[in-house]
């Protein structure tokens, strides 16, 4: 083709949309809310990487206090996320299974 040529129409690709709703990050707009989730969901794994129960007796009890203020501190950092979420007039809700 020649550049003074007029050049063929060109159509976009049209990717489906997903037969399910948006991943809810999707919808986050601002950089600071992706962070905020972004460590959360790190904070989750990091948790469920912890498994107190092969401890030996000994363990457990030399760190037992060192485990429940940390249990606490997480309790109350939860407890106040959810009672802002609430305070919205949002509902806390459990995801659905897949």
């Amino acid at each position: 083709m020649r550049s003074n040529d007029v050049p063929a129409t060109v159509i976009p690709a049209v990717r489906p949309m997903p037969a399910g709703p948006r991943n809810a990050i999707d919808r986050l707009h601002s950089h600071d809310q992706i962070e905020s989730i972004v460590r959360l969901r790190a904070a989750v794994r990091a948790m469920g990487q912890v498994d107190v129960s092969g401890w030996d007796e000994k363990s457990l009890a030399e760190h037992l206090d060192e485990i429940s203020a940390t249990l606490c501190a997480i309790d109350a950092q939860l407890t106040r996320m959810a009672d802002a979420v609430r305070a919205r007039g949002f509902r806390i809700e459990e995801p659905l299974a897949a």
